[in-house]
């Protein structure tokens, strides 16, 4: 990968090489165990990618140790409170898929973002994945997640250079 940069920065310059947004461990220092991040999605990008790179980077586990992937749908809300709760508890991670297909769950979910922030694990985080709302003058998501949450969204690459980052 690197001769192929060294190659297009050489023809092409440096603007088509660098970076356009930065890497996400970089964002995610700045959360918290009370400080979620609230991805907002884009066609064709999936940043659980990102967040499993840094999961192994960090040696957090999948399937039941201390990294929870929850995909919401209808019946799926009491196993997303229950995981958030065991999370919460003992510094593990959750991130939570499709949280605009629940919209009536959504203050529920606000609620107990709340009751976590009192006195979570230092370890605990929360990742919140929705689409954006298709009118973009309502949002689904209450204030009070967005507000607590950092945002993030990740546009599709459009650029041979986006391309080759992602690569």
């Amino acid at each position: 990968m690197n001769l192929f940069r060294y190659f297009v920065e050489e023809k092409f310059g440096s603007k088509f090489v660098e970076s356009r947004s930065p890497p996400f461990h970089k964002s995610f220092e700045e959360t918290s165990s009370i400080t979620p991040i609230f991805f907002i999605l884009s066609p064709g990008v999936d940043p659980l990618k990102d967040v499993e790179k840094l999961r192994m980077q960090l040696s957090f586990t999948f399937g039941g140790r201390n990294f929870h992937n929850v995909s919401l749908d209808q019946g799926q809300e009491p196993i997303a409170e229950e995981t958030i709760e065991l999370s919460e508890n003992e510094g593990h991670w959750v991130s939570l898929q499709n949280v605009h297909l629940v919209r009536k769950w959504l203050p529920a979910l606000e609620k107990k973002m709340e009751q976590c922030s009192k006195n979570p694990h230092d370890d605990y985080r929360l990742f919140i994945r929705a689409e954006p709302s298709p009118d973009r003058h309502e949002s689904i998501t209450p204030q009070g997640i967005l507000k607590s949450a950092i945002k993030i969204t990740n546009e599709p690459p459009s650029e041979i250079q986006a391309n080759i980052h992602k690569a």
